[in-house]
């Protein structure tokens, strides 16, 4: 199978994926109804994933790994506004995939939680010159969660750039409180 028809195929079938879970819950959907939405037969699906759990879980690893890269950047420079946005212009192309995938919950595939992981890995980076009044466990997970309500809220809303303004106070407060 050429590159071109391999990449059309995967592309289709994780479309497929999407529309379905605009409809039902991803435990409801069935390889025949990421078929039907991808317009591929249950073999072209077989070639590339063995079962919709390997499907979710290679849409999921790609976009933590995008995610994972991108906050890379984005952190190295927390007290600019301008990066956040930069994150937000980044994921904004994907959003109806990535908000799909937020709301799937599965052992082998959860966006959510990988968002919230790499959120912390990354604000831990940050947290070595804060001396916090609260425990730095609970300072990586209120930033975490907090963070990744406001990717969700702007990818669904559009609006980045108050979003972003406010994220930002929010850290520069957070990491600049002494105890």
């Amino acid at each position: 199978m050429s590159d071109m028809r391999k990449f059309k195929s995967e592309r289709d079938i994780q479309a497929g994926l999407i529309a379905c879970l605009k409809q039902r819950s991803f435990s409801e959907i069935t390889i025949d109804n990421i078929c039907e939405q991808a317009m591929v037969g249950r073999s072209t699906f077989y070639h590339h994933y063995t079962d919709k759990y390997a499907l979710l879980e290679a849409m999921v690893a790609r976009r933590a790994a995008t995610f994972d890269q991108l906050l890379g950047v984005r952190l190295a420079t927390p007290a600019d506004d301008e990066p956040l946005l930069v994150l937000y212009r980044a994921l904004v192309d994907d959003a109806p995939t990535i908000v799909a995938l937020l709301q799937v919950h599965e052992r082998s595939g959860d966006l959510s939680q990988s968002y919230l992981h790499i959120l912390a890995k990354h604000a831990d980076h940050l947290l070595p010159q804060a001396n916090l009044p609260i425990p730095r466990s609970f300072a990586l997970e209120l930033y975490s969660s907090t963070a990744l309500t406001a990717i969700r809220w702007a990818l669904v809303n559009g609006d980045a750039q108050s979003i972003s303004q406010f994220m930002n106070r929010l850290m520069r407060d957070v990491i600049s409180k002494e105890a």
